[in-house]
């Protein structure tokens, strides 16, 4: 049985890390971060979303941990994102009546 390349299973909970490492770095500017400071900021979240995909499997201890962590990223960023388009909406629709 031929074995799935690395990059085809590097996921976290279940969540591809092309999905999260954009999250992560988004999260990062949205605390704070000078964008001029995104490439490395990718490079770091990268890495650790690579090294809690290989350990997760290796240390079970980590998949609540990691579960957490997806979950609390995802359900963040997502309400925020909820938060902005709405807002958004509400100037861009206010302004067209008024």
């Amino acid at each position: 049985m031929d074995e799935p390349l690395f990059t085809e299973t590097l996921a976290v909970a279940g969540v591809p890390a092309v999905v999260l490492v954009p999250l992560l770095v988004e999260a990062a500017k949205r605390a704070g971060l000078p964008t001029r400071y995104a490439p490395l900021a990718t490079l770091v979240a990268a890495g650790l979303v690579a090294a809690l995909a290989e350990a997760a499997p290796v240390v079970p201890q980590l998949a609540p941990f990691a579960r957490w962590a997806v979950a609390t990223l995802l359900l963040a960023l997502g309400a925020s994102g909820a938060y902005e388009t709405a807002r958004f909406l509400r100037r861009e629709l206010g302004a067209e009546r008024g």
